[in-house]
This record gives structure tokens, sequence and C-alpha cells, in this order.
């Protein structure tokens, strides 16, 4: 019984020709040598400026930390002219949600958990979409609300090493 089950699991399982990844999300990597990161756009969503701020400057300093790029701009810098391969980060606020510290800390099922949904967009030199994704970041236990800035920094640099 066990050696059949064996055969038809390994029947199941297609083969991988040399090279071949195993995941089937997988997809080239893009390169780039630079990218500038542009402001976050708000829209209509209410949010606190410091929580902007703390979102765009997380991420700077995120991205510099991972080495994904060799070198990482402000929006707006100059110098980035330079780079022929330049891509832009582009960054949307869809929603926020702002939860309470001290309901995360009195109550442990994911009470006053805040929220932050964001578009991601990579756009190359040419100023065309090359990646776009979205991004929800959350503070659901212990902590103040202003650290959701930070998994928001996180995973949108996952994103990027990912893909870059």
């Amino acid at each position: 019984m066990k050696s059949s089950l064996a055969l038809l699991m390994f029947l199941a399982v297609p083969a991988l020709m040399p090279g071949q990844n195993s995941s089937p999300a997988a997809s080239p990597k893009l390169h780039a040598s630079a990218i500038q990161i542009e402001l976050i756009e708000v829209g209509d969503v209410s949010i606190p400026a410091e929580f902007r701020y703390a979102i765009y400057e997380r991420l700077l300093e995120r991205v510099r930390e991972s080495n994904t790029f060799k070198m990482v701009f402000r929006s707006g810098d100059k110098a980035a002219k330079d780079y022929p391969d330049l891509v832009t980060l582009h960054t949307t606020l869809e929603a926020f949600k702002e939860g309470s510290q001290t309901q995360r800390e009195m109550v442990p099922v994911f009470a006053g958990t805040t929220k932050v949904d964001i578009s991601a967009q990579v756009t190359g030199p040419d100023g065309k979409p090359i990646l776009d994704r979205k991004i929800a970041a959350k503070v659901r236990m212990f902590g103040e609300n202003i650290y959701v800035t930070n998994d928001v920094a996180k995973r949108i640099t996952k994103m990027l090493h990912e893909s870059f």
C-alpha cells in the first residue's frame, strides 16, 4: 500500500527541467542599480502627518539597509538623473485605521489593530509600470500605533528585494 502511494505521488509531481524553478509564481528578477522613492500619496484617506512621514523615512532606511540597489534617492534628488536604469517607487495610501494601543494590550484577540493598506508601484526609466502590488500592514499585539510604519517599510522592502 505504501509503495503504491509513493508511486502515485511520484507520478503526480511534474519533473523539472535543469535550471527550472519549482515555484510556479517565480518570475525573472528585474534589474536596476538605483531607486528613487517618492513621498506617499494619501488622496482622500485621512492619516496623521507623523504616520505619513514615518512611513517614508523608515522605507528609505530599510531599502538602503537591504542593499538591493546601489543607490537610494529621495524624491526630487537631482543626482538620480545620472542613473540610466533608475526605477521609481510610488506609494499610494488605500486605507488607514488607527487602532488603540490600550485595547491591544488588554484584549489578546486582535482588538485595537492599526491597519494600513498601500498600493506600491515601481516604474521604469521610461515611466511605465514594471511592478505593482498591494501591501497590507498591521500592528496587532503590543506596541504603539506608529509601529505600523515599520511593518509597511518591511513589507515593501521585502517586495523590492524579491523582485530586483
